[in-house]
């Protein structure tokens, strides 16, 4: 069928009469895309397209069906998902567009030719012409040769220019990443850009490069600017971290949630000048660059594997010593940085101050019922913390309680087992008493030796994020090819050369200054009984005593009962009650899960 006409009149009943024929409007649908939205009146800016297309459609004689438009999408990218492009062409197939009209023909594409002819032609087999506003039309016909030859010649010269773009700018990028700038981007709250010219010998000749870089903004004396509040977030972590916390469940005073309150309650805006959010505030304190050293971002990706736009942490980048490459001044020195970061992964917190609590084994993340939920104190036993009426696949039944004074001693006496064999030539215990002296040395350790080692903890969690973002891009296809291979096996060479020499740092700092366990002092006793009445454990207070479960023990897990107790209870605390002892591998495996 050809369109444009058809007959409303059968020349076989009207002879001698003229034929009359009506018009069918073509129909055309304006397409726009734009990699970044924009709120302008400039030519390029999509609504600017909009009225360009509608225009031009009208001008044609055409029917406009309406605008399709894929607004954040990069006309280079092969991999870019273009849902209303795709819509546009299963509309084109059904007949219901007869022409695609563009504001220019990089709108359409600005992918390599090899991979828009496909499309031309598929449109052109289906009678669909390709109008640009500024270009002119493309047409399909018996001998459209010229048609479509122009037509790639405008495919290429709009991906040239793009490649050429790209090109340009990763190499300036690439170039400013050597010589230790700042790339672009958003600047991070709390930091101000500035140019500079930096020389250095490339192949044996100098090279100027004028490249950007970051420093702190002006500081006012009374800490209102931008800088100033990032200082005091960072103080605020530093000034309660270590301290007792009597508040609600996740208020402490030093955690993202607090932090995010205290601001908005103070009226400090954000960059965009709105209140803060916790994303927003974990963003902002993991964002290496306040550190000045150089970093990008990584994104989380959806169900389909595709990158979102949200940030989930940031890759600081090094150079070939594995040092941090350095963009500018820190607002935020890279030591207390990275203790920083300790602290927002959730390593140590309960360790050190937390609420003083009348149950020995609760509050310390080791009490746990069979079933994995945390087990909590309520007047004279522990039960299970899962709430009353949920029932859980695979996991007992109902609530799971136990008497708390034989769960205390039955723990106390596994410790002091331990403890009065000391002298015994037993591997197990001498391991579990060798674990115990270390975590009494970091208890009692300087405050530079612990902020040394939170610091380096900080730095081996981000090296570790950074190795498996590395094999998360295998994954996607990002190394692909012999070259892609080889950069992929240097990367990971090169960071798992840096985190065995933080491992060795840590392993040194942890060493240090190991003192005696007091031994003699905990068992002292007048009936050589380590737990009876005038013994030191019935002497010590709670806090001393949860100190001994801290030092000796990993895990304690309860069973439920088998029966129901009573006055002639037949199950037995040992039954139900399994005690894991200290080990160097827990602080291991804690270590890689707050990475």
């Amino acid at each position: 069928m050809q369109l444009g006409y058809f007959g409303d009149v059968n020349p076989a009943t009207q002879v001698g009469a003229p034929e009359r024929v009506a018009t069918v409007l073509r129909v055309a649908a304006g397409y726009t895309r734009q990699s970044k939205a924009k709120a302008d009146k400039s030519e390029a800016s999509p609504q600017a397209q909009d009225d360009a297309t509608e225009r031009k459609a009208r001008e044609r004689g055409c029917s406009f069906k309406g605008h399709y438009r894929d607004i954040g999408v990069f006309g280079y990218d092969p991999n870019a998902k273009r849902k209303a492009f795709e819509r546009l062409l299963d509309d084109c197939r059904a007949g219901l567009v007869h022409e695609i009209i563009v504001f220019n023909v990089t709108r359409f594409s600005r992918r390599e030719p090899r991979d828009a002819i496909p499309v031309v032609l598929e449109l052109f087999d289906l009678g669909v012409t390709i109008t640009s506003v500024s270009e002119g039309s493309f047409a399909p016909g018996h001998d459209n040769t010229m048609e479509l030859i122009m037509l790639i010649m405008r495919l290429d010269a709009a991906y040239q220019d793009s490649r050429n773009k790209s090109q340009a700018i990763a190499g300036t990028k690439q170039k400013a990443k050597e010589f230790g700038g700042w790339t672009g981007g958003a600047l991070p709250y709390g930091m101000e850009s500035y140019a500079e010219s930096v020389t250095r010998e490339i192949n044996g000749k100098p090279v100027t490069v004028t490249i950007r870089r970051l420093r702190p903004a002006s500081v006012r004396e009374d800490g209102t600017d931008q800088a100033g509040e990032v200082v005091k977030m960072f103080d605020r972590i530093f000034e309660f971290k270590d301290k007792p916390w009597t508040g609600k469940k996740n208020a402490h005073p030093a955690s993202v949630g607090a932090i995010v309150a205290w601001l908005n309650s103070r009226k400090v805006l954000t960059q965009k000048g709105g209140p803060w959010r916790e994303r927003t505030v974990k963003r902002l304190l993991t964002d290496p660059r306040l550190a000045g050293m150089a970093a990008e971002p990584v994104y989380s990706r959806d169900k389909g594997g595709n990158q979102t736009r949200n940030v989930t942490g940031y890759r600081i980048l090094r150079d070939e010593n594995e040092e941090p490459l350095v963009i500018g001044e820190a607002l935020i020195p890279q030591r207390r940085f990275f203790e920083a970061q300790e602290w927002l992964a959730g390593r140590g917190r309960g360790n050190r101050g937390g609420t003083p609590s009348k149950y020995l084994l609760t509050a310390m993340e080791r009490f746990y019922c069979e079933c994995g939920r945390p087990k909590t104190g309520s007047g004279d036993v522990y039960k299970c913390s899962r709430p009353a009426g949920v029932s859980e696949e695979g996991t007992h039944e109902g609530g799971s309680t136990i008497q708390r004074a034989d769960v205390d001693y039955y723990v106390a006496s596994r410790i002091m087992a331990v403890i009065t064999n000391a002298d015994a030539d037993d591997p197990e215990t001498l391991d579990i008493l060798a674990e115990a002296t270390v975590r009494l040395a970091r208890r009692n350790e300087s405050p530079e030796i612990r902020s040394e080692r939170a610091a380096l903890l900080g730095e081996r969690s981000d090296i570790v994020r950074s190795i498996e973002q590395l094999y998360s891009d295998l994954r996607m296809g990002i190394y692909d090819g012999q070259i892609g291979r080889q950069q992929f096996l240097a990367d990971k060479s090169s960071l798992e050369t840096r985190l065995r020499a933080v491992d060795a740092r840590i392993v040194v700092v942890g060493d240090s200054d190991l003192p005696p366990l007091p031994i003699e002092e905990w068992t002292d006793s007048e009936d050589g009984n380590p737990l009876g009445p005038n013994s030191w454990w019935a002497r010590a207070d709670i806090e001393d005593r949860r100190m001994l479960v801290e030092l000796f023990v990993d895990r304690i897990t309860v069973a439920k009962a088998k029966e129901r107790g009573g006055t002639d209870r037949t199950c037995r605390v040992e039954d139900r009650v399994t005690v894991v002892m200290a080990s160097s591998s827990a602080d291991a495996d804690e270590g890689h899960e707050a990475a």
